[in-house]
């Protein structure tokens, strides 16, 4: 697997440059907005911009690198994916907006960030929804998958695929949590969603909406108690480091929507645009198979370095008890049609 084409080491300079262009986009960027790219300037983009904030270890990271490497295979080289792993960009949301205005190309964020431009995104952060990952996965080739993609799309972004993260659970230091009487006034780091903040502040806990480049410190300096996150990603990013307990809460099973600029891929010809889904396509098989296996090596390494604790079913249901009054207060935002269709598919 080759590395990205930028060092790490560049991070702080690509980022501050990248950030200078996107406020400099004009009107351009309201032009890649409306989808309105014109063909010549897409013709000349065969140079794509991938910016990922996952770290290099992670199989997201490893997931890109196929990526970029099967478009360049399968066109010959005529399209070209530059990679900017670790946020060298930016921020997600940073680099979302770029996403959208056109100034980046493409990026992936989990959709509790995509809901920030898409608030119906936030239907796949609604506590305890998604019963399996397989259930996940088959959503996106149904109706539902469909409308989200359709609601995506009139935002500025073109999904392009998605890769699998896993069941969150929570982390803290300062007990294991078994029931949601034990999350009560612990201060946790959630991702910037309305869903999450709400799911949070329905089981007494003090919610605090960090980027995940924050999440080390947040922990390290006691800013915040806990957090919540998928098992591999404890290790990529060294939370063990900086935090004690491990609870298997499963509230959430999340995952990456990769997605371009809608302007842009329109601006692509067809045989272009089949070039680009092909690479996706590959990279997706290949992360959604190898994801629960780093999964498992990962809780297994994690035995050794936190304190690991099971929900029983009892204590599972009394999770879902506390937050189910989430699915109706945010009925009016995402749509009750789409929280119905979503508990079907995804339940």
């Amino acid at each position: 697997m080759k590395k990205s084409s930028i060092d790490l080491g560049t991070a702080t300079r690509s980022r501050r440059e990248f950030l200078k262009l996107s406020a400099a986009a004009g009107a351009a960027a309201t032009v890649a907005v409306t989808g309105l790219a014109t063909p010549a300037l897409a013709q000349r983009a065969r140079t794509l911009r991938f910016g990922n904030p996952q770290p290099t270890s992670s199989n997201y990271h490893k997931a890109m690198m196929m990526f970029a490497e099967e478009v360049a295979t399968l066109s010959s080289n005529k399209i070209k994916i530059e990679t900017f792993p670790n946020s060298q960009l930016g921020s997600i949301k940073e680099m979302l907006t770029a996403v959208q205005l056109g100034t980046l190309s493409m990026s992936n964020a989990t959709p509790a960030w995509y809901s920030n431009f898409i608030r119906q995104m936030d239907v796949f952060t609604l506590p305890f929804l998604i019963s399996s990952p397989d259930k996940l996965r088959s959503s996106f080739d149904g109706a539902f998958g469909a409308k989200m993609e359709e609601l995506s799309e009139a935002a500025g972004f073109k999904i392009l695929g998605s890769w699998l993260m896993g069941a969150r659970h929570m982390v803290n230091n300062v007990h294991p949590i078994n029931t949601p009487a034990d999350v009560a006034g612990l201060k946790f780091r959630v991702i910037s969603s309305q869903v999450y903040l709400q799911a949070f502040r329905a089981m007494g806990a003090n919610p605090v909406a960090l980027d995940s480049a924050e999440i080390y410190l947040a922990m390290q300096q006691k800013v915040v108690d806990g957090l919540e996150y998928p098992i591999p990603d404890l290790i990529d990013v060294k939370l063990y480091e900086v935090s004690k307990y491990v609870s298997l809460t499963s509230h959430v099973t999340d995952f990456f929507v990769v997605s371009m600029n809608k302007g842009l891929w329109d601006g692509f010809g067809k045989e272009e645009q089949g070039i680009l889904q092909a690479a996706m396509k590959k990279s997706m098989d290949w992360e959604w198979q190898a994801q629960p296996q780093t999964t498992a090596a990962a809780a297994e390494k994690l035995k050794t370095l936190m304190q690991i604790n099971d929900i029983t079913p009892e204590n599972r249901a009394l999770f879902v008890k506390a937050t189910q009054p989430v699915y109706q207060q945010f009925e009016a935002s995402i749509g009750k049609d789409i929280i119905d269709l979503a508990v079907k598919e995804l339940g």
